[in-house]
């Protein structure tokens, strides 16, 4: 498979430079969405992540912004598809003001030069606020692109290329927190994108027929294109992008959830595909709010039901990581004991009654530390 290449950015009018940032649950169509984009001149900044089996197409997302983001996640217990109501508030509880220069000095440098850019990591839902800010600081004007893909599918092309349970009972367990990740992370971004430039576009209506799909986009946040969609010249995009990359259609038959989560999904979805077919512009923030407040209740009532089962898992996190922290002291101890025998034997009586009360305090200081360790654990 060649390296995935970039086609040349059209050359706009010295107008304000925009920053399109391509959103969605992993696996909606951004990858194909985000490619085609690039062959019609909006710049996608390299270098970028490789093809794997999983896309032999390309990804088109930035390394540096994927890596970035990556970390940030990583401090802040967070996840791509992250189920929980409150991550987002994890997210900015783990950032601050030398993690929005950094991301602001980068995107400075990538988008010089550029008239138009466009960033593509579903996890950049989780930092929208860094986005926005770092796009203030260098004069761009944000607008989103929003895919859309039925969750059933998601999910299973997330478990077809993700997920590794043979196991049915976990099999299940992984197609629950994903359908409620999906749910969590669309309402999530519709929140934060509510008010601003942005397109919904459904994955398949960009399989069918991409020239109206992206005439809609273009005319929705204010891109200009290298080509005239209208006119039906070939382009390299009609190689790139063809209904059989449609190759996942799992449906609710094929996926045991409960039936409040299926609810909610797809009554989020049917709402979602409002904005897509009325315009982004819609206002359905009562709709969007209020399936909002029921996800987050019934997210509640799951973490109660398991309640049990979470603060076991806490207790016996706790007492292995003091484990682990006794024996490395006392491995250490050990080691110091054997150092401070050989100096004793070769120093003979000068020094010898200092290096063993030296071992002694070294003992009685590692055992205070270790029972610290153990009652901040068990709090």
């Amino acid at each position: 498979m060649p390296e995935t290449t970039l086609a040349a950015e059209t050359e706009l009018p010295k107008t304000s430079t925009r920053l399109l940032m391509v959103t969605g649950p992993g696996r909606s169509g951004t990858s194909a969405v985000t490619g085609a984009l690039s062959q019609l001149g909006v710049h996608v900044p390299p270098p970028l992540v490789d093809w794997n089996k999983s896309n032999r197409k390309g990804f088109f997302e930035t390394r540096w912004v994927v890596d970035f983001q990556r970390e940030v996640l990583k401090a802040a217990h967070t996840y791509e598809f992250d189920a929980d109501p409150r991550a987002a508030a994890r997210i900015a509880d783990a950032t601050d003001a030398a993690t929005q220069e950094e991301l602001s000095r980068w995107l400075h440098g990538a988008a010089a030069g550029h008239r138009q850019l466009v960033i593509k990591d579903p996890r950049s839902v989780w930092l929208h606020d860094l986005w926005e800010r770092a796009a203030t600081d260098s004069g761009l004007t944000l607008c989103f692109l929003t895919m859309l893909r039925h969750p059933t599918e998601v999910v299973g092309s997330r478990s077809t290329y993700y997920g590794t349970a043979k196991d049915p009972r976990k099999a299940r367990d992984y197609a629950i927190s994903k359908v409620a990740g999906w749910i969590n992370v669309s309402l999530l971004n519709e929140r934060q994108t509510r008010g601003r430039p942005r397109a919904y576009l459904r994955y398949t209506d960009l399989l069918a027929d991409w020239r109206s799909a992206l005439t809609g986009v273009r005319d929705a946040v204010g891109l200009e294109l290298n080509a005239d969609l209208s006119s039906g010249e070939p382009s390299p995009v009609d190689e790139f992008i063809s209904p059989e990359l449609h190759r996942i259609r799992t449906g609710w038959d094929e996926l045991d959830v409960p039936d409040e989560l299926r609810t909610i999904a797809e009554q989020t979805w049917d709402a979602c595909c409002r904005l897509a077919d009325e315009g982004g512009d819609t206002d359905l923030s009562t709709e969007f709010d209020d399936l909002s407040e029921r996800y987050a209740r019934s997210y509640r009532d799951a973490a109660a039901i398991a309640s049990d089962t979470i603060d076991s898992a806490v207790a016996r996190a706790a007492a292995e990581s003091a484990r682990k922290v006794r024996q490395e002291f006392e491995d250490r101890l050990r080691e110091s004991e054997q150092a401070s025998g050989s100096r004793l034997f070769e120093m003979k009586a000068a020094g010898a009654a200092g290096a063993k009360a030296t071992v002694t305090r070294a003992r009685r200081l590692s055992k205070r530390v270790v029972r610290r360790v153990r009652r901040r654990l068990d709090r």
